[in-house]
């Protein structure tokens, strides 16, 4: 698997915090640049007022749907993907507006491989309008 590009910066929102740290430290240490949000709110401001390449969002917070987020984000910034992550086996209602459902627990590589692919197919499609 190729390093990412070290300027990529993904968001991460998971109001669970031990989760979140584990995930920006698994991001971090693959290079990229992780901005972490513990609500919605914040990770919403986060994604209004910053570059951002790729949201990485729980499909469960606190104050926000994790679907409901997914539909103001794209809203703001329609190319940006969004990766929706739940403790559920099965994608909940709401997971098709993401660009890819995964199941928390999957291991580092095979995490690190779908935002790979996301971030490649932003890529494709940025040169391939369609």
């Amino acid at each position: 698997m190729q390093p990412p590009n070290p300027r990529l910066v993904l968001l991460c929102i998971d109001d669970n915090a031990d989760e979140l740290k584990l995930r920006t430290l698994i991001l971090a240490n693959a290079g990229y640049t992780v901005l972490t949000a513990r609500t919605g709110e914040a990770g919403l401001h986060f994604f209004t007022h910053n570059h951002v390449d790729l949201v990485i969002g729980d499909h469960v917070l606190q104050d926000v749907p994790g679907a409901q987020l997914i539909d103001e984000m794209k809203r703001l910034k329609p190319d940006v993907p969004f990766l929706m992550l739940s403790g559920l086996p099965d994608a909940p209602d709401g997971a098709e507006r993401a660009d890819m459902f995964v199941t928390k627990g999957m291991s580092p590589p095979d995490f690190l491989a779908a935002i790979q692919k996301l971030l490649k197919d932003k890529a494709i499609g940025a040169r391939h309008p369609s």
